[in-house]
Formats: C-alpha cells, sequence, structure tokens
C-alpha cells in the first residue's frame, strides 16, 4: 500500500517540504548547532533507548571491536605512544601540584582521585 501524499523527491513532496521549513520550533531555534544542550540531550535519550533494547554488554561488544579496529589499522605500537603521552601528562601535573602544595604553609591532605566514570549529576 502506497503511503498517501506525493510521491518521495518529487516536484509536490519539494513544495510541501518548502512550505512547512522554519514552522517548527525546532527550526526557529537553529537546532544542535545552536543548542548543544539539545544534541546532548538526544545522545542521552538515544544511549538509553540502545541500553535497554540491547543490554549494556552491546557498548562493550562495539567498544572492543572498534578497539580491536584501531589495533589492526594503527598497529600496537599506537597504544604504546598514547600511553607514554598520557603518563608524561600525569607526572608534568604531579610536578606542578608539588610544586604548588610546597607554596602553601597548611595545604588539605590529598584526596585520592577516584577511578572511573564521574558520577551522574542529578536535577
Amino acid at each position: 500500500m502506497a503511503k498517501p501524499g506525493p510521491a518521495a523527491g518529487s516536484e509536490g513532496a519539494r513544495k510541501i517540504a518548502e512550505a512547512h521549513r522554519g514552522s517548527h520550533e525546532h527550526d526557529k531555534e537553529g537546532g544542535f548547532a545552536a543548542n548543544p544542550g539539545l544534541a546532548r540531550e538526544a545522545g542521552r535519550k538515544g544511549g538509553e533507548t540502545v541500553k535497554n533494547r540491547y543490554g549494556p554488554s552491546f557498548y562493550q561488544s562495539i567498544g572492543k571491536k572498534g578497539g580491536e579496529t584501531v589495533k589492526r589499522e594503527r598497529g600496537a605500537e599506537f597504544y604504546a605512544e598514547i600511553g607514554r603521552k598520557g603518563g608524561e601528562m600525569r607526572g608534568q601535573r604531579a610536578v606542578t601540584r608539588r610544586e604548588a602544595g610546597a607554596s602553601t604553609e597548611a595545604a588539605a591532605p590529598a584526596t585520592p582521585r577516584k577511578r572511573g566514570r564521574p558520577a551522574k549529576k542529578t536535577s
């Protein structure tokens, strides 16, 4: 059964699309480019939908596939290089913290950094 209205891509469909362009609230606001919060919310909702539909292990499997692809395309040396860069940055930050801590008389004891994902902010 055919959809009602003009065929997709036809002159009639173009005229209807042109008539409706700009008539919706999201057209007036500029969409994702003008409102990054809107994009973030859409991404969050999409991620939740995928998680509910396929389960959390889905993200693990696609992450693993992506990592294997990167390893195949760039080689294991790529991971060694980014690991070295990360280690260098961590060392630089530690030196900066030590220097900043030495300059203050009563520095508060440093709290250990939590590993993993930051906590979700609740509204």
